[in-house]
């Protein structure tokens, strides 16, 4: 099969066949400081633990725009609108 410019994504490889009609829109958030990318516009908790590396035990929490914060469980969806950030969530000892 013969392939044009329109079957290029933005870095100009070429798409499988079924991604044709797909474009491809990233969705970025963060956590702790480093930036990830999605395709989809909701991810689970558990997909973000897993990319930052986190284990469902320690925890995460979602930084609203307001400041304040929310526990995310492991199978919880979460919104990917303008700049979700995230944190581990912080242990605390008794001491």
């Amino acid at each position: 099969m013969a392939h044009s410019i329109f079957d290029t994504d933005l870095t100009g490889s070429v798409l499988a066949d079924d991604d044709h009609y797909r474009l491809h829109a990233a969705f970025g958030y963060d956590v702790d400081g480093t930036t990830y990318e999605y395709d989809l516009p909701t991810i689970t908790g558990a997909q973000i633990m897993f990319e930052a590396g986190i284990y469902p035990q320690q925890g995460l929490i979602q930084v609203l725009h307001d400041g304040s914060r929310i526990t995310v469980t492991a199978a919880e969806t979460v919104s990917l609108g303008s700049g979700a950030h995230f944190k581990r969530r912080p242990r605390f000892k008794r001491g």
